[in-house]
């Protein structure tokens, strides 16, 4: 069985050295943020969404970053935390 969440954290990786070379790249920074955001890591993904937004105003992070903040919202935490 291949453990798949391996795999994303590898391309997370792959592509944090790629935006250390590229910083000014959002679809690198959407990129990740999908991958973040696969992996449950949604604070991370976010920031990623918002950094890609800023560089590129049109960018689709823009809609990733609206539907993320919708999700987020929907949650609520009051059922988890009694």
């Amino acid at each position: 069985m291949i453990d798949g969440s391996n795999n994303i954290s590898q391309e997370v990786e792959a592509l944090t050295r790629q935006i250390a070379e590229h910083p000014h790249d959002d679809a690198l920074y959407l990129h990740r943020g999908m991958l973040y955001w696969s992996l449950g890591r949604y604070g991370a993904a976010i920031s990623d969404y918002e950094r890609a937004a800023a560089i590129n105003p049109e960018s689709a992070a823009v809609q990733a970053l609206e539907m993320s903040r919708s999700v987020m919202d929907f949650f609520n935490h009051d059922l988890y935390n009694p």
